[in-house]
Formats: C-alpha cells, sequence, structure tokens
C-alpha cells in the first residue's frame, strides 16, 4: 500500500510534535544551564570551585527531571514525583535551591531568574509537584565543597625497600649508607 499525502502530513506532524515536546525540556535544561553559569561568572569564584558549583547544580537538575520521567535509571537519589509533575517547575527549583546552597551571596540574581521562569508556568497542581521535586532533589544531591586542605605534608623519609647491605634493613635510608 502506497503512503498518502494525508498519511504524510499526519507523519511529518507527528514527528514534529515529538521533536517539539523534547525540544522544549532541553530548552529549559538549557536556558537555566546558561543563567547558572552566568550566576556562577558573576559570583568571581576560582575555575575549581566553579566547576564543582557547575557539576552539583546539573546533578540536581539531572535527578528532578529523571525523577518525573523516569527515563533513565535513578541515581543515588530516589525521590518519589507526583503523576503529572512539571518538569520545568522541577528544572527552575532544583537550580535555584541548588544555587542558594552553594552561592547564599548571589540570592538577588537566583531569585530574579527563578520568578522569572516560574512566571513562564500556569498555577497548578503541577507547577507545585515540580517544583517539590525539584527542591527535593537539589537537598539531596548538593552538599557544601569540602574545605581546599591549604598546608600539604611532606612524604616520610625513604626506606629501604629491601636490604642493600645487612646493616640497612629496616632502618630510614640516609646519605652514605
Amino acid at each position: 500500500m502506497q503512503p498518502t499525502a494525508n498519511h504524510l502530513r499526519r507523519a511529518g506532524a507527528a514527528i514534529a510534535l515529538a521533536v517539539a515536546a523534547t525540544a522544549a525540556q532541553a530548552d529549559a535544561v538549557t536556558d537555566w544551564s546558561i543563567k547558572a553559569g552566568e550566576i556562577i561568572t558573576e559570583s568571581k569564584m576560582g575555575t575549581p570551585p566553579a566547576v564543582r558549583a557547575s557539576a552539583y547544580i546539573n546533578s540536581a537538575v539531572y535527578e528532578a527531571v529523571n525523577a518525573i520521567t523516569g527515563r533513565y535509571p535513578a541515581g543515588r537519589v530516589q525521590i518519589d514525583a507526583a503523576q503529572g509533575a512539571s518538569v520545568d517547575a522541577a528544572i527552575a527549583a532544583a537550580n535555584r535551591t541548588a544555587l542558594l546552597r552553594l552561592m547564599p551571596a548571589q540570592q538577588a540574581s537566583i531569585d530574579a531568574a527563578y520568578q522569572a521562569a516560574l512566571a513562564a508556568i500556569p498555577d497548578s497542581p503541577a507547577k507545585l509537584a515540580g517544583v517539590n521535586v525539584g527542591e527535593k532533589a537539589a537537598a539531596a544531591t548538593t552538599t557544601p565543597p569540602a574545605p581546599t586542605p591549604t598546608a600539604r605534608t611532606r612524604p616520610p623519609a625513604p626506606t629501604c625497600r629491601r636490604p642493600c647491605r645487612p646493616w640497612c634493613s629496616g632502618r630510614t635510608a640516609s646519605p652514605g649508607s
């Protein structure tokens, strides 16, 4: 049976809807990734802490989205998401909560981005459920970074690994021995 023009139109419309639905979720993640990067840059933290903060934020977003969609195996976090929870609200809440935990001094910028994102989502139980999932995901995945050690200790003095001379067994190697 040959496909008719009507079949082709329906197939094209179905593909367009599928791509649009996927793109909407990807756009929310991408938009928030850009916003988070701007906020991290604004905080003027160094490169290693900024990369660490970005990793914490992305982990929170992954767990929030995955708790709702169930597309991938769950990570170390088990979150029960309400049926029909808003993915966009979860993304916004995960970013806000993670950013506030890592950079509380940037609260004004974080809250402005969060309020703008939530304003675009209609008020509904799905929105509240999404916010709840995002906050739980960020709380579970975001911990303050451990302080970086500033002083390094010297390694212990080398010892003889195998006796090369009869008097060297187990002693600390020293010049001339």
